[in-house]
Order: structure tokens, then sequence, then C-alpha cells
């Protein structure tokens, strides 16, 4: 059964119409998400040492992340310690009645793992940038503290 040609001419009509909306939407669709996406290191909210290494020199970035891997064994016990105390946290606020000083303890040994970590990482930072020419010490500073800031503010710091 073949439709009659008074019908075909329509169905042709709406068959056309249809296929260029598609056609539109797609590539519509594509423009759109082409032109919005961002480089992979830009979608990652990065902060910290993360977004440090963003800005530095890939060979920078490899010497930066040996010494990471370096102190990996030394902070180990520290990351353990802050999460068993985290934990230990956790704990006390579900408990069915509160321990106050039990919890202040453990909310007082997250901080000190949390600082001792700190610690090791910012004296590996400093160790790395005694390395650096002033240039990327510079990249270094923007990225680690002057988010948000203007680097007008920072020269009157100076």
């Amino acid at each position: 059964m073949t439709p009659s040609p008074k019908y075909l001419k329509p169905l042709l009509v709406v068959s056309v119409l249809f296929n260029v909306f598609l056609i539109g939407g797609v590539g519509g669709g594509l423009y759109h998400w082409l032109a919005n996406t961002k480089p992979a290191e830009a979608v990652v909210n990065q902060h910290g040492l993360r977004q440090a290494m963003v800005k530095l020199p890939p060979e920078r970035r490899k010497e930066l992340r040996q010494l990471l891997r370096q102190n990996r064994a030394d902070s180990q016990p520290l990351v353990l310690a802050g999460r068993e105390a985290r934990l230990d946290v956790i704990k006390q606020l579900e408990a069915p009645t509160l321990d106050r000083a039990a919890l202040v303890t453990d909310l007082g040994k997250a901080r000190e793992a949390d600082m001792a970590l700190r610690a090791l990482v910012d004296n590996t930072l400093a160790q790395f940038a005694n390395t650096l020419p002033r240039d990327e010490r510079q990249r270094l500073v923007e990225a680690l503290y002057m988010k948000g800031q203007t680097k007008g503010k920072a020269a009157k710091s100076h």
C-alpha cells in the first residue's frame, strides 16, 4: 500500500522540517558543547599544591611530585592518625550520650595530626622553592596564596 499522491507531499514537508529541526538541534548542541568546554586542568577545581603544579613547567612539576612521594612514607602515619581521630569524633557525636571531654580530646588529636601533616608538606614545599628561580617562585606564590586577591593588594603589602 502506497499513500496517495495528495498525502505524499505534506508527509514529505513534515519529514524535511523534522529532519532540519533534528539536525539543527544536534548541530547547535555540539557547537555549544565544543565552544564551552575547558581544558581538563581548568575543569577540576584546583587548589593548593595541585593548582601550583599546573602553573609550573612540566620538569618542575615532576620534581615537586618526586619530593612529595619521598615524604609519603613519613606522612602516612600522620594521615592515618588524623583519619582515626576523625572516626573517633564521629563515634563520639553519634553516641547516645555525648562525652564532651572525649570529644574535645579526639578533636585535638585530629587537629594535631593535620597540623603535623601540614608542617611536613610545608617543609617539602620550602625545600622545593629553594631550588626555583624567582619567576617560578612567583608563579608558585600566585597559585598557592593569591587566589581571589589582586596583584595590586599584594604589591602594596611588600
